[in-house]
């Protein structure tokens, strides 16, 4: 079984090199973060995005110090995350390339090619309108006349980076690519190399999308949780439905977008409540670099710079640590357990729910009011989580003693942990 990932998502166009990336190490493990993604720091196309790979053997020159060779640097990091039991994790773009590649010079037929020929350029549809992505060429991994040959590059460059260290892969777009590659591409690698973690990136897909990835051996997919209102009933249908396929990870924000602390427009109550909600909902969790210090300056792939780094004045890793040590110590906070809604008189403003995993039951209060104090009553709390000695686990103000009876006035937006004081690791 995959152990839970916490994964500290290191944006690497906010530092320096990648001795910023080392120095932060130490910073990312005391948060309780045990697996590091980065990015992709291959040679970018004439765009400048990260992810417009214009040659996968290349580094990107503004993440290296140009001191030493940049896979020696690369090296040197893996080795750091290992040394502090980090997990690294690389970014992997299969499905498409920079428009600047010599691979399609060299390798055209790998390509989806219009009708005279030329490389097709993909886009998507924003607002009533296709939008061309002018800097990309996207691999035609299904009907390629030279499909084996195009198969097998992919394959050996992910031996070439496994063989320098890394020991998982979050795959981009992961539902635009045939479950029929994935299958090649993740039993192959896994024949070599059992240990390595395979992340689906699968937001904005359909139940069905995120189904016809479920043969493919994939340890995780990405859940929509951050989006969630706690009221209506696609998240948890959604998740009831996935966690069969993989266990998922949770996240308030990613480099996709926009920052948490910008979107509830400075309100800490609202950002804690994410924060602690994300943390506990599923298997995994992850932050993006700055999230700790609220930043609010999306990150953008093409021009964010360390210029960008901010200086807010603000510190909530302490309290991401309080909230990881509480989901390690909680066995259905760090499973992709079933979730039970349990009810209530005050469920228009208070959510409670079960997390359960190998008989061990975990409730969970939250107060979906961010403005206002409400009240919760719950009797027999040992009838609810089938046994005795009930106590207050929650990240701030707890309850002292043992609880039978809870009937409480809950603070804005706060959330509530409560367990059998033998179920605590």
């Amino acid at each position: 079984m995959v152990k839970a990932l916490y994964i500290y998502n290191l944006f690497p166009k906010l530092y320096k090199n990648v001795n910023e990336w080392i120095k932060n190490l130490s910073h990312i493990k005391n948060m309780g973060f045990n697996a590091v993604y980065i990015n992709p720091f291959h040679y970018p196309g004439f765009s400048g995005s990260i992810y417009a790979p214009k040659d996968y053997y290349e580094y990107n020159p503004n993440f290296f110090t140009n001191k030493k060779n940049p896979e020696e640097e690369l090296r040197s990091f893996i080795e750091a995350c290992k040394e502090k039991d980090i997990l690294p994790i690389m970014d992997l773009v299969v499905n498409h390339t920079s428009i600047d590649s010599p691979l399609i010079k060299e390798h055209k037929n790998w390509y989806v090619l219009e009708k005279d020929g030329e490389v097709k350029r993909p886009g998507a549809w924003e607002n009533g309108k296709f939008v061309t992505w002018g800097d990309l060429a996207t691999f035609d991994l299904d009907n390629s006349p030279d499909r084996d040959n195009l198969w097998k590059y992919l394959l050996n460059m992910c031996f070439h980076y496994l063989k320098l260290g890394f020991r998982g892969f979050r795959c981009d777009a992961a539902y635009q690519v045939s479950h029929e590659f994935w299958q090649y591409l993740i039993s192959n690698i896994k024949k070599e190399f059992s240990d390595v973690v395979f992340l689906a990136e699968t937001l904005s897909c359909t139940p069905v999308q995120i189904q016809s990835l479920s043969n493919c051996g994939f340890d995780y997919i990405f859940n929509s949780s951050k989006w969630w209102n706690f009221n209506d009933s696609w998240c948890l249908e959604q998740y009831n439905m996935t966690r069969t396929i993989a266990p998922s990870i949770s996240f308030p924000e990613t480099h996709d977008t926009a920052r948490l602390m910008e979107e509830v427009k400075e309100n800490e109550i609202v950002f804690k409540q994410r924060l602690y909600f994300e943390a506990i909902f599923s298997k995994g969790f992850m932050i993006t670099s700055g999230f700790e210090y609220g930043f609010k300056k999306k990150l953008n792939t093409v021009t964010t710079t360390p210029a960008d780094w901010e200086n807010t004045g603000k510190d909530y890793s302490k309290i991401i640590r309080k909230i990881l040590d509480i989901k390690s110590k909680l066995l259905p906070l760090h499973e992709e357990s079933p979730i039970y809604i349990v009810d209530q008189p005050n469920w228009m403003n208070v959510f409670c729910f079960i997390k359960e995993w190998d008989n061990v039951k975990v409730l969970i209060v939250l107060n979906k009011d961010v403005n206002n104090s409400q009240n919760v009553y719950l009797q027999d709390l040992e009838h609810i989580l089938n046994g005795e000695k009930v106590i207050d686990y929650s990240p701030e103000e707890r309850i002292s003693g043992y609880i039978k009876t809870l009937n409480i006035n809950l603070k804005p937006g706060e959330l509530k942990i409560l367990v059998k004081e033998k179920d605590t690791i």
